[in-house]
């Protein structure tokens, strides 16, 4: 199924509602080719804000695996904490969000020494973006999570589908594509000086 037909798509859940916040959470020490697209996608996301339907968005890097003991750091949610907000709304619409996160087992120790105690460490994606909507009805100052970039939807009868950042912002330009009053031929018309 193509990215931009999918019933509950990322890109159509801002349709539906008003007030998106789009928290996009990049991984740090990156290599130069993956900064580069990264830099690409959140220059992709100004333009949504600026001109489409994101009301606002900020991008983060992923918090550390181990919560800081800095007066920031209190206001911010771990990683885990995160993750498992992301995996509770995958839960809840019969999506995974593997393989772009993943929980591993991994020893305590790296070198096999001491104890057979494991601990789990959270994989998390280069890039990632969670949609969030105010809450406009209650007044208070909460966020509810409506959408997770990249996730996985599958079923018994079809191959699993895993949708990424990349084709969420394409959905969401073609569809602010389409609400333009000028066609593309308008457009080109415009540009070339043409009537």
């Amino acid at each position: 199924m193509p990215a931009n037909s999918g019933a509950d798509f990322p890109a159509n859940t801002i349709d539906r509602a008003e007030n998106i916040q789009v928290d996009c959470y990049v991984r740090s020490g990156v290599p130069a080719p993956v900064a580069e697209t990264i830099n690409a996608l959140t220059e992709r996301l100004q333009q949504l804000c600026d001109h489409g339907p994101i009301s606002d968005f900020q991008v983060s890097q992923w918090p550390s695996e181990h919560h800081g003991v800095t007066k920031t750091d209190e206001m911010r949610p771990t990683r885990d904490e995160l993750v498992a907000e992301f995996e509770q709304w995958a839960e809840q619409h019969d999506y995974t969000l593997e393989p772009a996160f993943r929980r591993d087992e991994v020893p305590s120790s790296p070198l096999g020494l001491g104890s057979n105690e494991t601990h789990e460490r959270v994989r998390v994606p280069f890039i990632a973006v969670a949609l969030y909507e105010a809450d406009t009805e209650t007044g208070l100052d909460t966020e509810a999570l409506r959408g997770v970039v990249p996730y996985t939807e599958g079923s018994d009868t079809v191959e699993d589908r895993t949708y990424t950042v990349q084709e969420w912002l394409s959905a969401l330009e073609t569809k602010e594509c389409e609400k333009s009053p000028y066609s593309q031929h308008d457009q080109a018309a415009a540009l070339e000086g043409r009537p």
